[in-house]
């Protein structure tokens, strides 16, 4: 419990000093916050590949956090270890499917993909192929987690497919703010949705 107050306090901190400073609370509450998320998958997680996958999903998406915050910009850096990272929560869900696949799912989240990718196209420019290329992996990481819950029904993988969700609705508005512009909320909806996101991430490596 006290990890947790511990994961919550510093993604608070992160989101207040994006809005009020001071810088160096912004440039290290974000990278702990997930560094914290690891700490409590090492000490609390089982000793089998889904959590060593999770793991490993875990610290790339806190390399990413470090290159999306740089004062230079690092975005295709961050966004290429945010691919690692999906990637590897794409194997640890697709891993426990093992079952009918449910063909309306993928239906509807590769519907809803194609939709932001025309809505941001106009404004892609050189990254049209990279972030396409980002949003048809995590489209397919969220249908792997859709999946392993229709399969399972576990808390784990309920776990997974919220925090996947999240993340889509995460990388969205990061999208959004990045490519059509910046608007006030951007930041507390972006980091709200995106530690809740490895939160129940994590939580699907413990749980178990």
């Amino acid at each position: 419990m006290l990890s947790w107050l511990a994961v919550w306090c510093s993604g608070l901190l992160h989101i207040n000093a994006a809005y009020k400073g001071p810088r160096w609370q912004f440039y290290l509450f974000k990278p702990l916050t997930i560094a914290l998320m690891m700490l409590i998958v090492i000490t609390g997680g089982e000793a089998n590949t889904y959590t060593y996958i999770i793991l490993a999903g875990l610290l790339f998406s806190l390399f990413g956090d470090v290159f999306l915050m740089l004062p230079k910009d690092r975005f295709i850096p961050g966004l290429l270890s945010f691919l690692v990272a999906h990637i590897f929560y794409s194997v640890a869900f697709w891993q426990q499917f093992d079952g009918e696949m449910v063909w309306w799912l993928p239906s509807l989240i590769g519907a809803a993909s194609v939709i932001i990718f025309l809505l941001l196209l106009p404004n892609l420019g050189p990254l049209l192929v990279p972030v396409g290329i980002y949003i048809a992996v995590i489209a397919q990481m969220a249908w792997g987690a859709g999946e392993f819950w229709m399969d399972t029904h576990s808390q784990t993988a309920a776990y997974a497919f919220g925090g996947a969700l999240l993340f889509m609705v995460s990388d969205t508005v990061l999208a959004f703010e990045r490519f059509k512009g910046p608007f006030r909320l951007a930041v507390v909806l972006i980091m709200s949705t995106y530690f809740g996101a490895q939160g129940l991430i994590t939580l699907s490596a413990i749980s178990g």
